[in-house]
């Protein structure tokens, strides 16, 4: 993977190239193996360089046909080589060995229909100096990142938020529809950034710059899929053999590199199916990667083990111990965006793990939501006949009782659901799936940061969007495509890859082809959950192939100790950040705030996901917005 970034100028003046030249520097962990840049008089590139294809001759910003278009590129095209050769036959030259070169004859050939002909992960902008246009476009679904911002004078891009903060056109005023995403969520969506004059570009979209004119349009949408009619196979084995057939080829197809390649391994079903094909396409055992904590409950240590003596992987493991406060401030600069997810901590120190042996890994990302992995997918399931049973048993009985358990500081924990589940499980089903994922509400998120509500604005709207795009679809099929559009893209995939840049790692995603998504959207809904079985077809197709305790283990979170680190060892460093009051976003006198690090310091209650997403918007603005 690379950094990114450019800029346009929409004016007569010329643009200088001085930005780009310091935000390369900003993102040098991205891309550790080079830099380069290009600058005419109305568009300056930049692009910092993690060799994986061609190493010799990939360098970049790339120009193509004569020098009229140039590329800055951060990804990886699975299918070049077949491109290459069609395009190839169709009179192209080629004087690298590279994807990025394949993408620029693409575009010169097909124009931007070339995007929807890329197969892989990827976020890139190309300037067509005869056109005097600019195209930025982002992959299928949203592994790379591209963020964007431009007024009358002009259009910034880059791979992250901070490079474009540091321009001077960029205002660091927040954006009060994203903070009430954040603090709902715990993470912003697409396409709102943190801050209001900067937005993501969504998944499967482009974005043409030309004559001071911005115009973003879509290429791909798993929407039509996701209402698409249902395979019908006649027998369950022929579902069975295509899925397989299916991963086995994606994963085949995303071993493909110059430099080493090894994966995650967790010891659950999906990373450990990942590296079961993956395994059997190196000619040397393949290098596997886990992390696992002191805390108990909190370490997967010993499932991954088990993967590797049976797979026969070459395993590398490490404990992380309790950080201090400044060490996680150091982790929040390099997530860009505030991020109320507390795996961002073993993301962080599996890649770095990976990036001691391997340039590559492979991950199980993207398995949940294909297959209907959560328990928000079961709880969907039983929340229909629960609104059914009569409001005063609700209210007067099963809620109090509910609302009396004791909440634990276990990872996976299960009165946490239930309380969550019984909350909200009156209403329609689109806003019990919602609010099951959702965390301060709109009046606690006024007390917190005195924010007031903006045109009327919830997160939920968002949400309501997504599924009255899909409204032909079965009711597990929206909550997938929803969570595919919402926490997919701005939690998972955006950990991920600033986790493993921060490394100078790259992650594929193969679960994440378009083609599988694509495939796994047609399934009947059976064979992705089968009464409160999860993963059905999953499991069914690695029966033989792994562990029947891998299988079938009880889904638990890839989740960092945080609630007990913040009672314990963080306990008088969070005492004082609350004190200092140095917070311009957050009351840190709140006294909702108050009562939640009162109780939970003490150990009365557990407010551990509250706290760490309120604690991370304060290490942001501090490490970010200085």
């Amino acid at each position: 993977m690379c950094g990114i970034v450019g800029e346009i100028s929409f004016e007569s003046e010329p643009v200088t190239g001085e930005w780009v030249q310091g935000a390369c520097q900003m993102l040098a962990h991205r891309g550790p193996d080079g830099q380069g840049t290009y600058t005419d008089d109305r568009v300056a590139f930049g692009h910092r360089r993690l060799s994986i294809i061609d190493l010799a001759s990939g360098d970049q910003p790339m120009s193509y046909a004569d020098g009229r278009y140039w590329i800055t590129f951060n990804g990886e095209i699975y299918n070049y080589r077949e491109l290459k050769s069609e395009l190839a036959s169709r009179g192209c030259q080629f004087r690298t060995q590279s994807d990025t070169e394949v993408i620029l004859a693409a575009f010169a050939t097909w124009g931007v229909e070339s995007i929807q002909r890329l197969d892989g992960i990827f976020a890139f902008g190309i300037w067509d100096s005869h056109q005097r246009s600019l195209l930025l476009a982002r992959d299928h679904l949203g592994v790379k990142p591209l963020l964007y911002n431009h007024d009358q004078t002009g259009l910034r891009f880059a791979s992250e938020l901070k490079v474009l903060l540091a321009h001077a056109r960029v205002s660091p005023d927040i954006s009060p529809e994203a903070l009430q995403d954040y603090l709902s969520l715990g993470y912003v969506l697409t396409p709102r950034t943190i801050l209001h004059d900067v937005h993501k570009l969504a998944p499967g979209h482009y974005l043409v710059a030309r004559d001071g004119r911005v115009e973003v349009h879509s290429y791909w949408d798993l929407a039509q899929f996701a209402q698409a009619p249902s395979l019908n196979h006649r027998t369950e084995q022929a579902y069975f053999e295509q899925f397989d057939e299916l991963l086995a080829s994606v994963v085949r197809q995303q071993m493909v590199s110059d430099v080493p390649v090894g994966a995650f391994s967790s010891g659950g079903i999906d990373s450990s199916s990942v590296v079961y094909y993956a395994s059997s396409h190196t000619p040397n055992p393949l290098k596997t990667f886990s992390i696992g904590f002191q805390e108990a409950g909190y370490s997967e240590l010993t499932y991954a083990q088990q993967i590797s003596d049976y797979l026969h992987t070459d395993h590398f493991q490490h404990v992380v111990r309790p950080m201090p406060l400044g060490s996680l401030s150091d982790l929040v600069w390099y997530y860009d965006e505030p991020l109320g997810d507390t795996s961002l901590i073993p993301t962080y120190f599996v890649s770095d793990l990976a990036r001691q042996h391997v340039t590559v890994a492979l991950s199980g990302d993207g398995g949940d939501e294909l297959l209907a992995g959560y328990d928000t997918y079961v709880a969907d399931r039983l929340q229909v006949p629960y609104s059914r049973i009569p409001g005063w048993l609700h209210e007067r009985v099963v809620q109090p009782t509910v609302d009396s358990i004791p909440l634990t500081y276990r990872k996976v924990s299960l009165d946490y659901k239930i309380r969550k589940f019984v909350a909200h499980a009156y209403g329609t089903p689109e806003e019990a799936h919602y609010r099951w994922r959702s965390m301060f509400s709109p009046r606690e998120i006024r007390s917190l940061v005195g924010l007031q509500a903006t045109n009327d604005y919830t997160p939920f709207s968002t949400y309501a969007r997504h599924y009255d795009a899909v409204p032909g679809a079965s009711r597990l099929n929206k909550s997938l495509y929803v969570d595919i559009k919402t926490w997919l893209v701005d939690d998972i995939l955006a950990k991920v890859d600033r986790a493993s840049m921060a490394s100078g790692l790259e992650v594929r995603v193969p679960f994440l082809s378009p083609r599988l998504v694509e495939h796994a959207m047609r399934l009947p809904a059976r064979y992705k959950l089968r009464g409160f079985k999860s993963k059905y077809i999953l499991k069914k197709v690695m029966g033989n192939r792994l562990p029947h305790r891998i299988i079938h283990r009880l889904k638990s979170g890839f989740n960092a100790p945080i609630a007990i680190w913040m009672r314990q060892s963080l306990r008088g460093e969070i005492d004082d950040l609350f004190r200092q009051r140095a917070s311009n976003i957050v009351d840190l006198g709140s006294p909702l705030l108050v009562k939640m690090w009162g109780e939970h310091s003490t150990g009365q209650a557990s407010h551990g996901y509250e706290l760490w997403t309120l604690l991370s918007l304060i290490l942001w603005e501090a490490q970010v917005l200085k």
